[in-house]
């Protein structure tokens, strides 16, 4: 009984846990340990060390880095193929264009000669009924009528009025053959190969010109040269594989200088108009 017993005096006569569980005869009984302090070293063996995480962390960045280079990948993908859309779309649209504009120009060409023979005929007083003043051979192809046209008139026409500016490099090219076109060796004939074609461009342009150009300038220069021109594989050289070359006899390579129309409109408003004065300018340049 702790009855009158000062409080030093009951703790002194308190039973401990472990005379209490001898007496009761229980064993095994641990002693509270739910406030105990987790030491130092095990915290520290619960964590990962600096090595594993630094090489975890390196092994994220170069996963990271080669995320980016793949999306880096996809991206130019994707602009290539957007560009060879519109590269498809363009090519499409100016082929569509060329026939239109070659067509064009051979009514207001067909026109042209109609009405001088026309003419000629209802003059009495001429002595030349058979054909143009001074014996003035008709276009044989567009690109024919361009090339004896003035640069001037056939700039107009195809980069400021149609904006086709490969086709004017075409003409631009035709007409000057002498200086980048290839001569047959037998003097037969002159044909371009793409590495002529780049130079004439590239004179043309005052710049060398992108792949793509070369090709729609070659094609211009197949549409418009229509039957005047033909589209081969020729072996330049017994060291070299064959290549694909535009060919032209000599005889109409010198017609493209001859300056025959240079005189008329035919390239004016793109349309046929009455008044056409029968003057033309012969292979010299002199008036006939």
């Amino acid at each position: 009984m702790s009855i009158g017993l000062s409080p030093e005096e009951v703790d002194k006569n308190t039973v401990s846990d472990e005379d209490f569980a001898a007496a009761m005869g229980i064993d095994g009984v641990e002693s509270n340990t739910s406030n105990a302090v987790v030491s130092k070293s095990d915290y520290e063996q619960k964590l990962p060390s600096r090595e594993t995480m630094w090489t975890v962390i390196q092994q994220q960045a170069e996963q990271i880095d080669a995320l980016e280079e793949r999306v880096g990948e996809l991206e130019v993908d994707a602009e290539k193929a957007s560009t060879a859309r519109e590269d498809l779309a363009a090519n499409a649209h100016e082929a569509k264009e060329n026939a239109k504009n070659a067509r064009e120009v051979s009514k207001a060409a067909t026109a042209k000669v109609n009405q001088l023979e026309s003419e000629i005929e209802d003059d009495d007083n001429s002595s030349n009924t058979t054909g143009l003043p001074g014996g003035v051979d008709p276009a044989t192809s567009p690109l024919d009528l361009y090339t004896n046209c003035s640069p001037y008139q056939v700039k107009r026409r195809l980069v400021d009025e149609k904006n086709k500016k490969n086709s004017w490099r075409a003409v631009t090219a035709a007409r000057r053959w002498d200086e980048f076109a290839t001569r047959r060796k037998n003097g037969s004939g002159i044909f371009w190969t793409r590495v002529d074609l780049k130079e004439a461009i590239t004179a043309i342009d005052g710049e060398k010109p992108h792949g793509t150009t070369i090709t729609r300038v070659w094609n211009a220069l197949v549409e418009l040269g229509g039957s005047d021109i033909t589209v081969k594989e020729r072996c330049v050289s017994q060291k070299q594989e064959k290549v694909k070359i535009v060919a032209m006899d000599i005889d109409t390579a010198e017609g493209l200088n001859e300056m025959r129309y240079h005189e008329f409109d035919l390239l004016e408003d793109g349309t046929v108009t009455g008044g056409v004065t029968p003057v033309v300018t012969g292979r010299d340049g002199s008036g006939v």
